[in-house]
């Protein structure tokens, strides 16, 4: 078993295990029996298709418990949750803001600022032009 494999597979147990902790009180033992055997029973997979397939599996009972126990505050992911975006037609991991790009700090200018609002909208519209603003409508 790969080094790394073997990483993300413990790293993922651990996140198993502590969202069955999660679980009521009569439901966390047998998980626990369970999560436990599986693990044991394919630890020394040689085949790395099948391991593939198992930690997929994995991921996806570990995605089904995430949705149906609740999330403590300041809970992370350990299976590599990130923030994604957009920028210049680029993905790259980081934040929503972008620094230097603002009418406030002088980088952009007023009409910048306007055409880049309407390219925007007409990218939230599907590329028809967004509906006249109408203050009265609410």
């Amino acid at each position: 078993m790969g080094q790394t494999h073997r990483v993300q597979v413990l790293r993922a147990y651990r996140e198993l295990l502590g969202l069955i902790k999660r679980l009521p009180e009569a439901q966390r033992a047998a998980q626990w029996a369970e999560a436990r055997q599986a693990l044991r029973r394919h630890a020394g997979e040689a085949d790395q298709a099948l391991r593939l397939d198992l930690f997929k599996q994995l991921a996806a009972r570990i995605s089904f418990l995430r949705v149906i126990t609740p999330r403590r505050p300041g809970e992370a992911s350990s299976l590599g949750q990130a923030h994604y975006v957009l920028r210049e037609g680029q993905l790259v991991e980081g934040s929503g803001e972008t620094a230097g790009t603002r009418v406030a700090d002088g980088s952009m200018s007023t009409a910048e600022a306007r055409q880049r609002h309407q390219q925007l909208l007409k990218r939230q519209f599907f590329g028809r032009e967004p509906p006249r603003y109408n203050p009265s409508s609410f």
